[in-house]
């Protein structure tokens, strides 16, 4: 694969480049979106984060207001006036309720604004919002889990998949085909809690369906129980932050 090939696969997509100065807060903005399994290059000033794009060509740009130096006002001046960088969508960090800081980067044409301290489901909805062709609203994971369709446990090989959970619903590794819109009862064990939905088929993937999608059941939660999917939504919270100090 030549270098323009390459560049232009990271560009079309999982690279951003997250611009502090704050050493705790890069640091925790970019596992973050690491979990989110996207490719992070971090950078300290506007000279360092100029210095990576251009080697990167990246898919988003995250950046603090305040910067030493040069804004990160600045750096998406320079970012806009440049041919190659023009159409990078830009998100800047602001202090929390800073309603004015908000209204000048979006005015400017900021791709979303994202408040101190970082929340995960705040910066998960908004890169996906800037950069995802199908924008998903709630962050998933994978994980171990142990499920049941209709009251039917799954198989040992395909219950000790990795599962993909949101609050939301969840892709279940399984190789019995299922209809559209088919409804289904989950049962699926989160720690010590047995967790019981109704959900609704959103597709099928079988193993003729590509080689890169893995086989299994897209399914979106129609009935669950409030305190159920606040549960899920704390497991994943915790989940994708475990390790990281608060920003």
């Amino acid at each position: 694969m030549d270098d323009s090939s390459s560049s232009s696969q990271k560009r079309t997509g999982r690279s951003i480049v997250v611009v502090s100065s704050r050493t705790q807060e890069l640091l925790a903005t970019s596992l973050l979106l690491q979990r989110f399994e996207y490719e992070v290059s971090p950078a300290n000033t506007v000279a360092q984060a100029l210095e990576i794009i251009s080697i990167v060509g990246p898919s988003l740009v995250i950046t603090d207001m305040v910067l030493p130096g040069m804004s990160g006002m600045f750096l998406f001046h320079l970012l806009r006036q440049a041919v190659q960088t023009t159409n990078i969508p830009i998100i800047f960090v602001i202090p929390a309720g800073d309603a004015v800081a908000e209204r000048v980067c979006l005015e400017a044409g900021a791709a979303g604004c994202i408040a101190k301290p970082v929340q995960p489901e705040d910066l998960y909805r908004t890169v996906q919002s800037a950069i995802e062709p199908v924008p998903r609203t709630s962050i998933r994971i994978e994980t171990p889990l142990v499920v049941s369709l209709n009251n039917v446990p799954l198989d040992r090989a395909e219950s000790e998949r990795v599962t993909d959970l949101s609050e939301q619903g969840m892709y279940i590794p399984v190789h019995r085909p299922y209809l559209q819109n088919e409804r289904l009862t989950v049962q699926m064990r989160i720690k010590d809690r047995t967790i019981s939905a109704e959900a609704s088929v959103l597709y099928y993937h079988g193993s003729s369906d590509g080689q890169h999608r893995k086989t299994g059941l897209g399914l979106k939660f129609t009935r669950i129980a409030p305190d159920d999917q606040e549960f899920i939504r704390k497991f994943i919270h915790d989940q994708v932050t475990q390790g990281i100090s608060a920003v």
